[in-house]
C-alpha cells in the first residue's frame, strides 16, 4: 500500500471560485521534505502552473504524479459534447505529458442514479477515455451528489462500462459509520483506491482516528494504495490557512494509516 499525498490538502480556496491560492511550485518541495514519495494532483494546481517546470520540479524531488485528480465534467447537463471531446483531448494530453498511472473522474456530477438517459451519456463519455487512456486505470469517485449517492448505481455503471481499467475510488457517500461499511461490502471487489478523509458527529471535518467514519475497520478489508485528501486544519479560510500546520497534519494522518494496516 502506498499513501499518497493530494494537493487539495494545502489549497484551502478549493471550494470557492477562485480555487487556487497555493503554487504547486511551492508545493512540491515541502511535500517532498515531508518524506512523501507519490502524489495525487489536484487539476487546478496544475492548470495555474507551467507545467514542463512542475514536471521538472517532481523529477528532481523524486515525486512520482500517481493520480491526476480531474474535474471533467461527464454529466450531460455540465458539458456540452463538444466541450466534453476538447476536455477529453486535454485530460489525455495531459495524462501522457505527466504519466499519470490513475486518474480521479467525478460519476456524473448532479446525475441522480435514477436519470437512466444522463447515465447512458456518463457511461459513454468515460468508456471513450478509458478506450483513449487503455494503460491508465479511470478510478470513478463515490462523490455524493452524482450517480454514487446509491452504492449499487455505482456497481452496475462500472458493470455497463464493462471495461478492465474503469474501477471506483472509495470514498464515502454519506459519513457515517453504517452506510459507509455498507457501502464499502458493496462495491469492495471495484475498488482500487482511496480517498481518506473524516468527519465528526456534526459533519466537520477531523482527523482520522477521531471521526465517525470506521477506517480501521475499512482499510484493513482493502489492499489498494490511499491518498490523504483534506485534512482539519486545512479547512478555513484563506488569510487563516497555516500551510505548516496542515503540512504536519497530513505526516501524521499517515502515521495513523500505517498504525491500522500493520
Amino acid at each position: 500500500m502506498n499513501i499518497l499525498f493530494h494537493t487539495i490538502a494545502l489549497e484551502p480556496a478549493r471550494w470557492i471560485p477562485q480555487r487556487v491560492s497555493q503554487k504547486l511550485s511551492d508545493l512540491i518541495p515541502k511535500i517532498a521534505g515531508a518524506g512523501f514519495k507519490h502524489v495525487e494532483i489536484y487539476e487546478p494546481h496544475l492548470a495555474a502552473s507551467d507545467e514542463e517546470s512542475i514536471k521538472k520540479l517532481l523529477a528532481e524531488h523524486a515525486l512520482v504524479p500517481v493520480v491526476l485528480s480531474s474535474y471533467i465534467q461527464v454529466a450531460p447537463e455540465m458539458s456540452d459534447e463538444e466541450k466534453f471531446l476538447a476536455d477529453k483531448a486535454e485530460l489525455v494530453a495531459r495524462v501522457r505529458r505527466f504519466q499519470f498511472q490513475k486518474v480521479r473522474i467525478f460519476p456524473g456530477s448532479k446525475v441522480s442514479p435514477k436519470d437512466a438517459a444522463a447515465t447512458k451519456i456518463v457511461a459513454e463519455r468515460v468508456a471513450q477515455i478509458a478506450r483513449e487512456l487503455p494503460d491508465i486505470e479511470i478510478l470513478l469517485e463515490t462523490h455524493d451528489g452524482s450517480i454514487a449517492d446509491e452504492p449499487e448505481a455505482m456497481v452496475a455503471l462500472v458493470g455497463r462500462i464493462n471495461l478492465p481499467n474503469v474501477a471506483l475510488l472509495y470514498q464515502p457517500t454519506i459519513f457515517e459509520p453504517e452506510p459507509a461499511l455498507q457501502q464499502l461490502a458493496v462495491q469492495k471487489h471495484l475498488i482500487r483506491h482511496v480517498h481518506l478523509q473524516n468527519r465528526d458527529p456534526d459533519r466537520k471535518m477531523a482527523q482520522l482516528k477521531d471521526g465517525i467514519v470506521p477506517w480501521d475497520k475499512i482499510l484493513p478489508q482493502l489492499n489498494v494504495d490511499v491518498t490523504i485528501e483534506f485534512v482539519a486544519s486545512g479547512i478555513c479560510p484563506m488569510e487563516k490557512f497555516d500551510l505548516e500546520k496542515s503540512l504536519a497534519e497530513v505526516v501524521s494522518e499517515a502515521d495513523y494509516v500505517r498504525s491500522i494496516q500493520r
